[in-house]
């Protein structure tokens, strides 16, 4: 148990004062007990999908258990960064504790575990530094209940061998507790691990979570071939948010970490093949209806997106990459009657062009993501270029 001495109990009146019980001369026989408590947890606990288990915490008294984020070798506080979990007095064995929604937190990153009191509204969690309510219960020698630990991240990444279609590598699952990117680096010359700091993919930024198939685009000058070993790799994001940034010496966006190994994954290509990724569209002139038009059909012959985009500056074709209107999923194949709603700051009125446009899904399963940069859920092609159509808007 970390012992945190008289100087730091000395920024905490409020749980001095809980020492200095005044008693009467009819107590003197009677002193108060105070709450008292002990923590047993591992130096590394894993945190998988914003929660962790403490091996176990003993308390005389019902109360709190937290987490607090580390200060230089200490607890932080009064903020806490968990749903505060409460546990009844004796041994409680595998106590759960949730991170609260929006806190995250790195791998190899310190938190402290603490006990508390439940001393103001019962079963309401009021510890806020100045008021004496639920104050950091205390051991016999004065020091704060607490325990340190690293924190362990349950990050994975899963792929089997494959064609590489369109220049597309399926990853089969991703599991990230922080956001993150996934990219593709080559085998280096030796052929047993990913040459770095080089991708030859975009780099597909995910939040925090699980997905399945997502599809990583390669760059064109990849040259991938039939027999290649890539290797899937998962990253952080530090420096500036959702631009990737690893060049190996900058330590910025570096590799997640599963202990001391890199959270990654091989595959071999079987083969390297083109398929069609085209369509139709098929759509007139008309009135808005609720917000919202109607094509009559859309063929397209992958999943992908059919979306709206404003005309340009001249009216010579349309604006991108932003969209006016909402995303709509159209599976391969034939899609009748494709219903597509404008956002709300869309603006659009009689008279006005507008250019309904087809794009395919990679990245996020559907999710859409085309931002004009990051290679992903791009325009669909045919012979004549992008496959867009424009309609007018009528009364």
């Amino acid at each position: 148990m970390i012992r945190l001495k008289k100087v730091y109990l000395l920024m905490m009146p409020m749980i001095l004062s809980l020492a200095l019980v005044s008693c009467s001369d009819d107590d003197d026989d009677n002193p108060v007990l105070l709450p008292t408590g002990s923590i047993v947890v591992d130096s590394e606990e894993v945190v998988e999908d914003g929660m962790l288990t403490i091996n176990a915490v003993s308390m005389s008294n019902p109360g709190w258990v937290v987490i607090h984020r580390d200060n230089n070798g200490a607890p932080m506080v009064p903020e806490i960064i968990s749903v505060p979990k409460m546990v009844e007095e004796n041994t409680t064995s595998d106590v759960v504790i949730e991170l609260k929604d929006g806190e995250e937190v790195e791998d190899g990153e310190t938190l402290w575990v603490m006990l508390h009191t439940d001393d103001g509204v019962i079963g309401e969690y009021e510890f806020n530094g100045t008021n004496g309510l639920d104050a950091p219960i205390t051991n016999e020698a004065g020091d704060i209940v607490t325990e340190s630990f690293m924190v362990s991240l349950a990050n994975a990444v899963t792929a089997n061998e494959q064609d590489l279609v369109n220049g597309v590598v399926n990853v089969e699952s991703i599991k990230l507790e922080q956001d993150g990117y996934v990219v593709i680096h080559a085998s280096n010359e030796a052929g047993d691990g990913p040459m770095v700091p080089q991708i030859i993919s975009q780099p597909v930024y995910l939040e925090a979570g699980e997905y399945e198939n997502v599809g990583v685009p390669l760059t064109d000058d990849a040259n991938v071939e039939a027999g290649d070993v890539l290797w899937i790799m998962l990253h952080n994001d530090t420096g500036e948010e959702q631009v990737y940034e690893f060049d190996g010496v900058n330590d910025l966006d570096l590799p997640v970490m599963d202990g001391e190994n890199i959270v990654m994954t091989s595959v071999t290509i079987t083969d390297v093949t083109t398929a069609a990724m085209s369509g139709t569209i098929d759509v007139e002139d008309q009135a808005l209806v609720d917000n919202t038009i109607t094509v009559d059909n859309i063929f397209v012959d992958m999943d992908g997106y059919v979306v709206v985009h404003a005309s340009n500056a001249d009216g010579s074709g349309p604006m991108v990459p932003e969209i006016i209107s909402v995303p709509v999923y159209v599976e391969a194949g034939d899609n009748p009657s494709v219903e597509i709603t404008f956002t709300e700051d869309a603006n659009v009125e009689v008279g006005d062009t507008v250019w309904v446009m087809l794009h395919d899904d990679t990245g996020v399963e559907m999710v859409y993501e085309f931002d004009g940069v990051n290679g992903l859920d791009l325009p669909l092609m045919d012979d004549d270029g992008i496959v867009v159509t424009p309609i007018t808007i009528t009364e």
